[in-house]
Order: C-alpha cells, then structure tokens, then sequence
C-alpha cells in the first residue's frame, strides 16, 4: 500500500492527523499530486488548520483552474478561515462554472448570508429549484425569510424541511413566554437579556443549518475522487 493508499484510508476512516502524516511523507517525492494535495487540503481543513488547507487548494487549483469542486473547498477553507471577500470569490467562480449544481448555491447562500440576505435568499431558492429534496436548503430559507418578515413564506418553507432543529415560528410565543418566565425568576427582563446577547446577525448565523457539516461535503469529495483522480 502506498503512503497515498494510506493517507486515503485514513481519511476515510476520519483519523485526519494520521493521514496528513502519511500525505506528506508521500508528497516529499510527489510534490504534485494532485490527489495528495487535495486529500491533505480537506484533512487540514477538519483540523482546523485553515492556512496549508487553502495552500493546499491553490496548489492544485493552479493547475486546474476550471475545477468547480476545487474552488468550493477553497471557499470552505476561507470561511472557517474568517477571510468572507476570498470566500465569496470561489463560490461565485464554482458556481459560474457549474451553473446547475443545487450544492455550489447552497454553499454560496450559507456564506453569502453573513453579508447579503436578499441574496442568500435566491442562492437557497435555486438550489431548492435544483434540488427540491434539499431539506438544509428549505430550513435555512425559512430562517432568513422570517428574519425578513416573510412569515408565510418561511412557515412553508419550514413545513417542507420537516421542521428541522425545531424551529417553527408558530412556536416562537410560546418560546419567547418560557424564557420571559425564567427570567422573571432572576428579576431580568427580556429586553435586557435580549442587550445582553449576541446581535440578530450572528445569532441567526449559528442558527443556520451548515452544508459544509453535512454529508453532501463528503458526497462531493468521493465523486471528485472517484470521477476526477482515477480517470
């Protein structure tokens, strides 16, 4: 078994630090292989080291400029790495080169949300046109509709997601009379809890369901490795 061989069942086998070992001890005398390098990248990436993830993605995306799932992972990295602008630049390209993939616009959304809602609105409504089984795409649509005010649109939206998390607006009251009665019980009121917390923004942020945590990441990177490195 080569150190690629191992690095890639590793990986799958999610012992990311183990297989980053055997990647680089590989790419010492295949410095650019490219599956190495994007096996690495994505291993980086799940031990939150952004900075050789993305060094890794431009490494292959150098050469392979066009690839829509490499500038998607780059995107990702970006994110977790706090730069949105660079972020944004490779979801936009990904989706410029692969139009009709539901994935590369919930992605774009998820990102795009943090600074453009209207936005973020029309990326989760064409990966929902695309995919109409995408329940990430309906409940994340639902929670920016209804940070908008869109309360029918969202409540559809939600009852199409089957309720995902829990968070319905119809049940928002009630929520709200819960948490107003234990506050009561500090002598705190509402609003002043309400001061005290994160702003609207980044609550709803950490309220989104994220497609980078969810199976379609690991869906698109064995057909990437499947349809693309064993050609």
């Amino acid at each position: 078994m080569t150190g690629l061989e191992k690095g890639k069942s590793l990986f799958e086998k999610q012992e990311f630090k183990g297989a980053i070992k055997e990647l680089t001890n590989f790419l010492v005398d295949h410095i650019n292989n490219a599956d190495a390098l994007y096996t690495r990248a994505i291993c980086y990436r799940k031990t939150a080291q952004f900075e050789q993830s993305i060094q890794d993605f431009t490494a292959v995306i150098s050469r392979l400029p066009n690839e829509p799932t490499l500038l998607c992972d780059r995107g990702i990295s970006h994110f977790h790495n706090k730069d949105i602008p660079s972020a944004m630049r490779d979801m936009n390209r990904a989706v410029e080169i692969d139009p009709n993939n539901p994935y590369r616009y919930s992605s774009r959304a998820y990102i795009r949300s943090r600074s453009d809602i209207d936005g973020a609105m029309l990326d989760y409504e064409k990966a929902i046109a695309l995919d109409p089984k995408d329940e990430i795409s309906y409940n994340n649509l639902g929670l920016l509709q209804e940070n908008a005010g869109r309360m029918k649109a969202a409540k559809n939206n939600y009852a199409k997601g089957n309720g995902l998390i829990g968070y319905n607006p119809e049940n928002r009251k009630e929520r709200l009379e819960k948490k107003q009665e234990e506050l009561t019980k500090t002598g705190q009121t509402l609003e002043e809890k309400k001061s005290s917390e994160p702003d609207e923004k980044e609550s709803l942020s950490k309220t989104m369901l994220s497609v980078f945590t969810s199976k379609k990441i690991r869906e698109e990177y064995y057909l990437f490795i499947k349809s693309f490195f064993k050609k």
